[in-house]
């Protein structure tokens, strides 16, 4: 399926530009049965094409489209009708909504010029865009929302008479072989009162008072060769219904949308008809796209909205009215998400598809009843691995079958899981429901494939793959893709180059001759028929345009891997529509070139649009304003930025305009489009390259080209991208996740360096005054650009890939603008925060205190962003088990803090919050409570319950009441906490897994052991999936676990787990840490509960000289540890000497020494110590 503008819209000469274009209105026209997009509006006597060569005369304003897609009686109606118009009715509106979202105009007034059984394509699609609400796909609302009119050209609405359709189709071939068919699904479909229309009917009916509606029926008859008749008559074209319009035209059901001249039968009727509607409707669409939108917004907060909807009544358009759908009984997918959209034009592999549904379903299949069914499928690029993919999920999608496209980290968040890996694995691990699971592209021989597969044996698995070895990974089977069969090719060939129908011999022919020389690869046709649909060449011609570029390719000298043999079909078709984006006159063809290039050095997945958008709005943010400047300073600035070295970036991101020109960006990616070479998601506002495509984009350039064009990948997305404070905000937030991965690949093609400042501009002398500043705008872009990519691995925590940028930005920063500069201290804590994500602390804690030594030095005392270093760094102490110094520097901080900014200021009550924990840290636990109630009450006021920092206020309160074993007023809280972050959050986030934690910790302290256990063990492993098995919050929550084992008894078990905690808190924490110092004394204490006095007083020996080091003696847990160490030294002292009497009186008792030596010796045993019965 294709669009084709006829002309856009004239805008010249019309008030001011931006104006003018605000008034602009999409014409759609639809053909019908048995015709295409061009030759359906065309006279056949002139050649005439009355929407390019007369409708401009009459209407300026307006942007003409013509849609053209598969209309054969047979595909169009054929078995299964009902779902061949639903998918075809789904393809025009995703076709149609990328069209216009590309051209950035998503929002204007569409009015649809429909011809026969096109209208009933039209009012389906209409139909199916207004229940496009929910949030993934409320973008293909935006078709239903901006439609104004319809003009229905002989549309069956009630349906037509059995044969009469046959007198409108052209192909005698076809017309011979329906007029055999008795009762087929065809005629069944057009059959008046025929199911499929009645359902259309219902469907549309409910939304005719959103638009301005004009039938039209046809006043002459066709001859058919039996006797003339109407192919649709007056009754069904032009039904009677309140507030449309109706008209006949004097010419049969094929003329009526052939206007020869403007004194043609009804032109002036049809010409009026759109000058009025596009003369109203910009007025109506922009009230309804604000009501719409507000509509949406309320959408979000009441799901019962989605089973109403909301339309618009074109005649009282003051206030929307709800309608009630028709809700299908069919099992729909809860998820549904394939790799891309199945092409319309997707043609062959039935016998793969049956193979692949019968190894997946075919219950007599026993030898894998007990396992995880998986199939692959491989093959050379570009044979349509994944449109088969796609196509066989889409088939199949009524069968409960989930999907999913890209990561399983998507997956954990569909299952309202943790954005990771294995909770994606996990939540299909553990789902009741059936699933279907695309891999796609596993193409990488070092790829670990068997790590992508699920546990368990539910399930189905589809893999693609270029590699053949992973076939062995199919528990069912595994299929080869090449090239497809000779007339399965043809006709994929043939479909998407619009070939005019019917195909003759020659024509197929000429077809056979070119899917021959493309090896019948899918990817090849399917490039191949783009440049003849856009008349770059025709079928006849294609092969002397295809070997010419053929011959290119073979004497290039590819600065990659080879190409392989296969791998020249597909290669040849590109360099055909390269040259023609190069010849292109209007700029667009460059600057999709360009776009190409640049794009070849990301991913070729989600490419979000807005990279470009974002960067071209912040290189003019960044100019410089000289309008309000004198002249002279207009000439200077002028002509310094001359001299200022130009990043190296696209074409149409260096615009020179007053204003910046979004629009280029859609226009190139539109000419891509329309060659194919990529594939765009409306709904995400981000397009794709196939594999292939990417690979040639980036072989194509010689190794010299390929160096530059990495780089200017690298600089858009450092343009795209906003360091603090300009960055607050989650669609900010989303999209720095979304470009990380584009962001990895660019950095592996082209590096960040920055010049060691000194060496390159230190001996620089004043007389170079313009060289010298000509290196530091170099080494500032240098800098900056390694910040902002810092920033992002920062806030991703990929943190030692932020160390090495961030490194390098401290050095440079120090070098050129010394210590005291706010950007070297701004480096510095972002480092500091790495260096934390790394636990690194000791380091975090150098670069925080050489900036709180700076600043106090160069600032106020009281200085906001000096305090907020301290309180960092407190922090930081607090963390790295310095309680001393954390309680001391933290009790400044509140002081200065309440003295300058008030008790109740945000920023105080944070340094109280952390404070309250200090405290509890030294076990001041009634000063820790009544300091996190003062917090609690100001930011319940001003924050509100559910605020994540009211939260984490009352989580803190919480554990401060359980240290007081106030466990009931405890507990109430907590659960507060844990309900709330589950549904802020969601259920595996580490805060909630950490509430549940503390949650657990009061339950034991309840002695409700069963219930602390049944939250510790899925949360431990919930745990275990987002944050690894070393992470300080799974050990705190395993050592908590062992405790609820002591408590019940189960000692073995809590000392093997104790064991494990304490080796690995000593590998991440260090042993002198105190979360280890605290693990060893509480392992010290299972040995004593055990009566193991030799272990447990080695242990708490070494809890005693570790606490020494970091803890100190001042610590109450210091001084309690070395209190227990006494004890069991005791214990194991008297134990030893208890074991040497009495093998020295049972030594005795079979000697000579006299019985009374015996009975007093042993009478000198000592008595046993109470021995510790608690845990």
């Amino acid at each position: 399926m294709r669009f084709v503008q006829f002309r856009p819209p004239n805008v010249d000469g019309v008030g001011r530009k931006a104006d003018a274009l605000d008034r602009v209105v999409d014409l759609v026209a639809v053909h019908g049965l048995n015709d295409n997009l061009i030759e359906a509006w065309t006279d056949p006597a002139t050649q005439v094409v009355w929407l390019r060569d007369l409708l401009p005369r009459e209407l300026d304003v307006a942007r003409v489209l013509t849609y053209g897609y598969e209309a054969d009686a047979p595909a169009f109606y054929g078995s299964g009708s009902a779902d061949r118009l639903l998918q075809r009715a789904q393809t025009f509106v995703a076709d149609l909504q990328a069209e216009r979202e590309l051209e950035g105009c998503s929002s204007r007034p569409i009015v649809f010029l429909c011809h026969g059984l096109g209208g009933i394509l039209v009012k389906k699609a209409l139909a199916y865009s207004s229940g496009r609400i929910s949030k993934n796909v409320e973008h293909l609302y935006s078709i239903f929302t901006s439609t104004y009119a319809l003009l229905f050209f002989g549309t069956p609405h009630l349906g037509t008479s059995k044969f009469s359709w046959r007198s409108h189709s052209k192909s005698e071939r076809v017309l011979a072989r329906v007029r055999h068919m008795k009762d087929s699904p065809l005629t069944l479909a057009v059959e008046k009162d025929s199911e499929t229309l009645q359902n259309v009917t219902d469907q549309f009916l409910p939304l005719m008072k959103q638009f301005h509606i004009f039938f039209f029926w046809e006043e002459i008859k066709t001859n058919t060769g039996d006797e003339p008749t109407y192919v649709v008559d007056e009754s069904s074209a032009a039904p009677i219904y309140d507030n449309t319009e109706r008209a006949g035209i004097y010419a049969n059901h094929a003329q009526m949308i052939r206007f020869s001249s403007r004194t043609s039968p009804s032109f002036r009727i049809v010409v009026e008809a759109l000058i009025r509607y596009c003369r109203d409707a910009p007025e109506v669409i922009d009230r309804r796209w604000q009501r719409a939108r507000d509509s949406l917004a309320q959408a979000r907060k009441d799901e019962a909205f989605e089973l109403l909807g909301t339309a618009y009544d074109i005649h009282n358009d003051s206030r929307p009215f709800q309608y009630q759908r028709t809700i299908s009984a069919r099992p729909q997918n809860r998820h549904f998400q394939v790799p891309q959209a199945v092409s319309s034009i997707f043609t062959g592999r039935e016998s793969t598809s049956a193979a692949v549904e019968g190894a997946f379903w075919n219950a007599s299949n026993t030898e894998v009843i007990n396992q995880q069914r998986r199939f692959v499928i491989h093959g050379i690029g570009g044979s349509g691995k994944t449109q088969f993919c796609s196509k066989f999920a889409q088939d199949h999608r009524e069968s409960s079958i989930e999907t999913a496209k890209q990561s399983f980290a998507k997956l954990g968040k569909l299952g309202k899981l943790e954005a990771t890996f294995n909770a994606g694995k996990h939540w299909l691990s553990d789902a009741d429901d059936p699933w279907l699971l695309i891999i796609n592209n596993a193409d990488d021989p070092s790829l670990d494939i068997q790590s992508l597969f699920p546990e368990g044996e539910r399930g189905f698995i589809l893999v693609t793959t270029r590699n053949p070895n992973f076939k062995i990974h199919g528990t069912v089977g595994a299929a080869s893709f090449g090239g497809l069969d000779q007339d399965d090719a043809l006709h994929l060939l043939l479909r998407a180059s619009d070939a005019p129908r019917p195909w003759d011999g020659s024509t197929e022919t000429l077809g056979n001759k070119i899917t021959e020389a493309l090896g019948y690869l899918a990817l090849a046709l399917v490039h191949a028929g783009a440049l003849i649909l856009q008349k770059m060449c025709s079928l006849r011609d294609y092969l002397d345009f295809y070997n010419d570029y053929k011959r290119k390719i073979g004497v290039r000298p590819f600065s990659l891997e080879p190409v392989h043999d296969e791998q020249f079909a597909v290669y040849a078709t590109w360099e055909h529509s390269l040259d023609a984006l190069t010849r292109d006159r209007t700029g667009a063809g460059l600057d999709a070139i360009q776009l190409l290039s640049t794009v070849a050095f990301f991913h070729f997945e989600n490419i979000r649009v807005d990279i470009f958008s974002r960067a071209l709005t912040n290189i003019y943010r960044e100019r410089p304003s000289v309008a309000k400047h004198c002249f002279s300073q207009r000439l200077f600035q002028s002509t310094w930025t001359r001299l200022i070295p130009k990043t190296l970036l696209p074409e149409f991101l260096r615009q020179e305009s007053a204003q910046p020109d979004q629009h280029r960006i859609r226009r190139a990616l539109h000419e891509l489009r329309s060659f194919s070479l990529i594939s765009y998601d409306g709904k995400d506002d981000a397009f794709s390259l196939h594999p292939v495509v990417h690979s040639w984009a980036r072989d194509r350039l010689r190794k010299g080209e390929q160096a530059v064009w990495a780089q200017i990948a690298l600089n858009v997305l450092a343009q795209s991208i906003l360091l603090p404070p300009g960055d607050i905000g989650e669609s900010h937030e989303n999209y720095r996740r979304d470009i990380l991965v584009h962001l990895n690949l660019c950095l592996k093609a082209s590096s960040v360096e920055i010049l060691d400042y000194h060496a390159s501009y230190g001996g620089v002398k004043v007389v170079f005054l313009l060289f010298q500043w000509y290196w530091v705008s170099i080494f500032r872009h240098q800098v900056l650009s390694a910040a902002k990519f810092g920033y992002v691995f920062l806030e991703r925590g990929h943190f030692p890939d932020a160390v090495t940028l961030l490194s390098k930005v401290k050095t440079a920063l120090v070098q050129s603008r010394g210590y005291d500069n706010e950007g070297t201290t701004r480096s510095m804590l972002a480092l500091a925060k790495a260096y934390w994500g790394l636990g690194r602390l000791t380091e975090a804690i150098d670069l925080q205190r050489l900036v709180v030594a700076n600043r106090t030095c160069t600032h106020d005392p009281d200085d906001t962003d000096t305090l907020s270093a301290m309180d960092d760094l407190g922090r930081s102490y607090w963390l790295n088990g310095q309680y001393k110094d954390a309680l001391d520097l933290q009790t400044r901080v509140k002081d200065r803090k309440q003295a300058t900014l008030g008790g109740t200021h945000p920023s105080t009550l944070a340094s109280m919050d952390y404070l309250g924990v200090s405290y509890s840290s030294w076990q001041r636990w009634e000063e820790s409570r009544k300091t996190h109630e003062r917090v609690l009450q100001a930011r319940l006021r001003t924050l509100g319950p559910s605020d994540l920092q009211t939260l984490e206020t009352m989580n803190n309160l919480a554990m401060a009441l359980n240290d007081l074993k106030r466990y009931e007023e405890a507990a109430k809280l907590m659960r507060e906490v844990v309900e709330q972050r589950r549904a802020k959050l969601g259920k595996e986030h580490p805060w909630t897994l950490w509430a549940i934690c503390n949650l657990a910790k009061i339950y034991t302290g309840l002695k409700s052991f069963t219930e602390a256990e049944n939250l510790l063990v899925p949360g431990i492993a919930a745990a275990v999936r987002s944050l690894g098995e070393d992470h300080l919050g799974v050990l705190m929550g395993i050592g908590e676990l062992a405790r609820v084992y002591a408590r019940q008894g189960r000692l073995d078990r809590a000392t093997e787990i104790s064991e494990d905690v304490v080796q690995r808190l000593e590998a991440s924490r260090g042993p002198e840490h105190p979360d280890t110092v605290y693990a060893l004394h509480k392992l010290a204490q299972l040995y004593e509960m055990q009566m193991k006095y030799g272990e447990a007083a080695e242990h708490s020996r070494l809890a005693v000289e570790r606490s020494e080091a970091r803890l100190t003696m001042e610590h109450p847990l210091a001084r309690k540890i070395v209190k227990q160490d006494a004890k069991l030294r005791a214990l194991r002292d008297s134990t030893q000497k208890e074991s040497v009497l009495k093998g020295i009186c049972k030594t005795s008792s079979h000697g000579s020494q006299p019985l009374e030596d015996q009975r007093l010796r042993c009478e000198h045993e000592p008595l046993r110590l109470q021995t510790s019965k608690t845990f």
